[in-house]
């Protein structure tokens, strides 16, 4: 079977589950948690990931962790994951986890990348304007690229809107050339 699709009934379950107890909110965080110590902990993933490591092991791993740091609800599902060797799609998980929170909300993810670093209010009114034209409460993070000339480049939901000088050079010399 497709990982992508287990994880994401892995996730659909946790999701509604932790709606169905009232704790969406704690574990939508405990998956901002989890994700950030999957792309950040080198030996975290090692630990999920090793064949060599027994389960038992595993479990003890995970709740020396998190236990006093995340929902009960969230520390039962790692237990679940490891009993039934879906540890290794955590990442993944928390991933689906925090998009359906994230559409349940009406939280689009913005990613702005730009030149320079932009002044606090730029960014305000960038983010206000976001948040009419989509309707919806926007999550932008904001990146500064050294190798952007000028302009940015702006991702929503997959979508991007490259308004840089590069771009328009390219656009420009295509103009010229046909």
């Amino acid at each position: 079977m497709n990982n992508s699709l287990i994880s994401v009934r892995y996730a659909k379950a946790l999701f509604l589950l932790s709606k169905d107890k009232g704790v969406v909110e704690q574990v939508y965080t405990d998956m901002a948690v989890l994700l950030d110590y999957c792309n950040n902990v080198e030996e975290f993933n090692e630990l999920l990931n090793s064949p060599v490591i027994k389960p038992g092991k595993k479990k003890k791993a995970l709740k020396s962790i998190f236990d006093n740091r995340v929902n009960e609800l969230t520390l039962n599902f790692l237990t679940i994951t490891v009993n039934n060797k879906r540890e290794s799609m955590l990442a993944s998980i928390a991933r689906n986890v925090i998009d359906f929170y994230k559409e349940e909300k009406n939280i689009k993810s913005v990613a702005l990348y730009t030149a320079v670093q932009l002044e606090e209010e730029h960014l305000l009114s960038i983010k206000d304007l976001l948040q009419n034209e989509l309707e919806a409460k926007i999550d932008m993070t904001v990146r500064v690229r050294d190798n952007l000339i000028g302009g940015f480049i702006l991702m929503v939901d997959g979508k991007m809107l490259d308004a840089t000088i590069a771009n328009k050079l390219k656009e420009l010399k295509k103009k010229l050339l046909s």
